[in-house]
């Protein structure tokens, strides 16, 4: 960024630092944004570890030997407890990204509003403002 001598008047001071402290905000906002977006691949992503969880339970059912039948039940068991596990923790995290995405959508609908409303009462004041000076003004001549 350009390295400006700072102004001396206090409400030129005010915007400058109000307008980078926005640039920065609005770069931060981009980059979380651009994290946070909702990728092609990730419904693929789902499908293909449901699928590799009941592959991967199939291949332990038929590797086990049938002799011991207690023993494959307890295997093929625990493995398919695992693996539904497994893809329940996965689900859980995707579907609390899912969350935290509307979550920042909502809070920019937030933010926007609130900007709104600041830049609305800005207004107000400036032309209050603007009001208030031009009797004083018109005694002074």
């Amino acid at each position: 960024m350009t390295q400006f001598p700072p102004p001396h008047d206090p409400k030129k001071l005010l915007i400058e630092i109000d307008a980078r402290m926005k640039v920065r905000d609005i770069r931060e906002w981009e980059r979380l944004k651009q994290r946070v977006t909702v990728q092609w691949w990730e419904s693929g992503l789902m499908a293909l570890l449901f699928i590799s969880g009941c592959v991967m339970v199939i291949t332990v059912a038929n590797v086990m030997d049938e002799y011991n039948f207690v023993l494959r039940a307890f295997i093929v068991g625990w493995s398919t407890l695992f693996i539904l596990t497994l893809i329940g923790c996965i689900e859980f995290l995707v579907n609390k990204f899912r969350a935290l995405r509307k979550m920042h959508e909502e809070t920019v609908r937030h933010i926007e509003k609130v900007d709104d409303t600041l830049l609305a009462l800005r207004n107000y004041l400036e032309a209050r403002d603007s009001y208030l000076e031009e009797p004083e003004s018109k005694n002074q001549e």
